[in-house]
């Protein structure tokens, strides 16, 4: 198990881990769908939503199987999918810019993606300091599977 440590500037509240040879359009990433997954998916890129519009935690851990979570520690979770044929992973703000961001060395290949959130409930606006945390856990996996397996519910 490997996990990557970032703090990084969510403007318009995402995040990307995204191939770094992708050529994908991410115009039409965010569909209903994806907005209330908090996640959006293409070929090579994994778009993260967050809470806020601030600098985030975000941690990336790379595993060798599926793991075990007990989603009563995270307040949303979604499953997605995604390819990276590069074995290497951008990690950036949406506004970022892409030669600059930093990257995760990781085995060539598909990947299952579990996107987790907690500390949401510290929020009070999405300018404030608050205890949100961001996780992302990538498995190698063949199957595309997409959905919501814990809906926070924002008050």
């Amino acid at each position: 198990m490997t996990v990557h440590q970032f703090e990084l500037f969510a403007d318009y509240f995402q995040l990307y881990l995204m191939d770094e040879n992708a050529e994908d359009d991410t115009s039409e990433i965010w569909t209903d769908q994806a907005l209330d997954a908090k996640l959006g998916v293409s070929e090579r890129t994994l778009a993260i939503g967050t809470f806020r519009n601030v600098d985030v935690s975000l941690a990336v851990e790379v595993v060798t199987h599926e793991p075990t979570i007990n989603l009563e520690d995270w307040d949303h979770a979604s499953l997605g999918h995604v390819n990276f044929p590069s074995g290497k992973c951008a990690v950036f703000g949406c506004t970022d810019y892409l030669p600059d961001a930093k990257r995760i060395e990781l085995p060539k290949g598909q990947y299952a993606a579990l996107s987790l959130a907690k500390g949401l409930d510290s929020i009070d606006t999405e300018w404030e300091d608050a205890d949100d945390f961001y996780k992302v856990i990538l498995w190698p996996s063949t199957i595309k599977e997409f959905r919501v397996l814990k809906q926070h519910e924002i008050t």
